[in-house]
Order: structure tokens, then C-alpha cells, then sequence
């Protein structure tokens, strides 16, 4: 993909535009390619309220240099097909289909990679982590963490809040560790509780931070194993938060660690993807029912 927030050649395409949109918890992603799944423009931003209204900001863009939306911003143009997925995806009312987030990064995932043999998907979210397990080409099993934010970017900023750090402070931080510590809680406001009397007793910060990202891959690692050769990291947690996949690598030093790149957008990527129709002839490597996606147009 190209950086964040570029146009490739969008003002010189005539179209048709296939958008994807990922409404995540704290970011929407937008992602629009053409026909042959080339990224036209991409941008993002912020999950706020009114919903809606910030999906409309966001997918017209504050220069307006491309927009599938009509003139009073209720309707999808003709010649653009948009399909959402993510948090949000059920409460985008004008969209043409909607995807599953597992569906969404796996069709992201495959088409950057055109991966062969079997690996799986790593995507640390804002609010929960999913797992998924690709053979032949098919989704296989796939577990979710959505029953607390340990594992999840919630539980980073959460702590980067108690500790009075910015988020993009962190990494650096976290690299200029001399010790290897760990939490001994995953729940988000025991671990608070833990770092600030770790703090009182005179720890080194660095070495906090570095305990609260090994946190995060060792949550991931106890969701289900992860037994294929290359394992594929997405999602903006990821993308922001390079200290988390020299962890992996670490504690998978026999597998190959790959982060996507431009990794936040794999989910946007993959429903536009699906919106363009590349996918559907790789229809048959889902359930209907894991799709959850049909086109209305």
C-alpha cells in the first residue's frame, strides 16, 4: 500500500471506485482501489459522535478530493460501490454490503501477501484481538478476546494514561529498558492498581512499559496457539507499536513474524476488495454465513 492518507492516481481515474470502510472503536479507515484492487487514496479518523456524521467527514475528506458520497451526504454515488466493516459496520445504513472483521483481514491480508502455505492472523484492535487461521487459502478456526481489554489496545492507553506518557512516547520508552519485568494482572484497572505501587517502590519507567507491552503479547499468545510458520500481524495497535512485534518475534523465534504493511488499513483494504468483486470468486473459501456480507446495489 501506499503511506497513509495519499492519492495515488485517483483524480486521473474515471472509475468505477470500490470503498471500503473500517469503523473500528477509536479509528475509521478508509480504503478506495479499483477494479484490480490498486489503492487509489486512503485516509483516516477518528470514531466519534454523532457516528454517522464522522463516517460521512471521513469519507469525504477534508479536501474533497474524492468522495463517494452524493452532494447532501446521504446517499452513495453512482459509479462507487462502498461495503463497511468493523465495530461500527452495523449502524452504516447506506453502505452496499457489510463484512465480518474476520473476513475483511484475511482478504486484506492475502491479496498484499498471496501467501500459499498456511499461516495466521494476528489483529490487535482498539477493543479486542482476533486470531485467525488460514489453510489452503480458506478462513479456518479463529478465536476473539472481547470479554476484557487486556491484549488490546484499550489496556496500552489506558496504562499510557495512568502513567502520564503519550502514546507516542512509548516505544521509545520501552526500548531504553534494562530489566524484564512482568504484570502480574491483565485486567486493566488491577494492572493500574499494580503499576503505580511498582512506580512507588522505585522502578524505572522504561522498564514498566516494557513489562506492559510483554503484557499484551503474552494475553495474545494464551488465546489459542499459534502453530503455523508464518504469522501475519495487522491492525493499527500493531502498526503504531513496533516494540510488540520484536516481542513476537522473541517468543516465536522458530516462525516468521510479517506485519502487513500499512497494517491499520488491512481491514478497510480487504471490504473494498470485496466491493470491487476480486473476491468474490474466492466466494467459496467462506461459510456464507462468516462472510455476512451481500451486495445491494
Amino acid at each position: 500500500m501506499g503511506s497513509a492518507g495519499t492519492t495515488l492516481d485517483a483524480t486521473n481515474h474515471s472509475g468505477p471506485f470500490f470503498w471500503g470502510v473500517d469503523c473500528g472503536s477509536t479509528q475509521i479507515k478508509v480504503c478506495v482501489c479499483d477494479s484490480e484492487g490498486k489503492i487509489l487514496h486512503k485516509r483516516k479518523g477518528r470514531t466519534l459522535f454523532p457516528l454517522m456524521e464522522h463516517v460521512r467527514k471521513t469519507l469525504s475528506g477534508d479536501d474533497s478530493v474524492l468522495s463517494p458520497l452524493s452532494d447532501d451526504q446521504q446517499n452513495v454515488k453512482e459509479n462507487h460501490t462502498l461495503v463497511v466493516t468493523g465495530y461500527g459496520r452495523n449502524h452504516i445504513d447506506f453502505a452496499h454490503g457489510k463484512l465480518t472483521e474476520i473476513s475483511a483481514h484475511f482478504l486484506g491480508a492475502q491479496q498484499q501477501l498471496q501467501l500459499e502455505g498456511p499461516y495466521t492472523i494476528v489483529d490487535i484492535g482498539g477493543q479486542d484481538s482476533k486470531v485467525i487461521e488460514v489453510h489452503d487459502g480458506r478462513v479456518g478456526q479463529f478465536v476473539i478476546n472481547r470479554k476484557c481489554a487486556a491484549g488490546t489496545g484499550a489496556f496500552i492507553e489506558e496504562l499510557a494514561h495512568r502513567l502520564e506518557v503519550r502514546l507516542e512516547d512509548l516505544t521509545d520508552l520501552a526500548s531504553a529498558h534494562d530489566k524484564e519485568m512482568t504484570l502480574n494482572s491483565y485486567c486493566t484497572v488491577f494492572s493500574g492498581q499494580e503499576v503505580i505501587k511498582i512506580l512507588m517502590h522505585g522502578e524505572r519507567l522504561e522498564n514498566l512499559i516494557h513489562a506492559l507491552y510483554a503484557s499484551v503479547v503474552q494475553r495474545i499468545l494464551e488465546m489459542t496457539s499459534l502453530n503455523t510458520d508464518t504469522v501475519v500481524f495487522s491492525g493499527g495497535v500493531m502498526n503504531f507499536n513496533p516494540v510488540l512485534l520484536d516481542l513476537f518475534k522473541e517468543k516465536l523465534p522458530d516462525q516468521r513474524a510479517v506485519l502487513i504493511e500499512d497494517a491499520q488499513y488491512c481491514g478497510a483494504y480487504g471490504a473494498a476488495l470485496y466491493a470491487s468483486g476480486l473476491a468474490e470468486k474466492q466466494a467459496r473459501k467462506f461459510s456464507q454465513s462468516e462472510i455476512g456480507a451481500k451486495l445491494t446495489m
